[in-house]
């Protein structure tokens, strides 16, 4: 289920059926996407949604993930819901996913041989106090 209210299903058979020109049904391709997802269990109500969204982008925000969504617009978010409706809430498998942006690589602002490389001179200044004769 989208925020727009779809239902989606993930068909991986190579031969997909077409459906009857009497049904709502319609099949398209959705491209990849890049999502952040917070695992739940329960039941995927309005309430619970909205407080799974609002517990994962607190967790994207003090992680300093980038959310992928135009500044001031209203995060889109998609719910997975993997049981049958007779499955009891406690062993329901539902998440909820919201896109992100890659990450940006950070730029090293020295090699790793220069890092990790000891100085002339500072191998005999490197005692710990259990090296010391008393």
């Amino acid at each position: 289920t989208t925020s727009l209210g779809e239902m989606r299903f993930f068909l991986a058979e190579p031969k997909i059926p077409l459906p009857l020109e009497t049904d709502k049904v319609e099949i398209m391709e959705i491209p990849p996407a890049r999502l952040a997802v917070r695992k739940f269990t329960g039941f995927a109500t309005d309430g619970e949604i909205a407080r799974q969204k609002d517990t994962l982008l607190q967790a994207l925000e003090m992680d300093g993930v980038e959310l992928d969504v135009a500044h001031g617009a209203i995060v889109p978010h998609v719910v997975f819901q993997y049981n049958p409706p007779y499955t009891i809430p406690i062993v329901r498998r539902n998440e909820i996913a919201v896109p992100v942006r890659p990450p940006t690589p950070e730029v090293a602002t020295t090699s790793l041989k220069e890092e990790w490389s000891v100085e002339e001179g500072l191998e005999d200044d490197d005692i710990s106090p259990s090296d010391v004769d008393m």
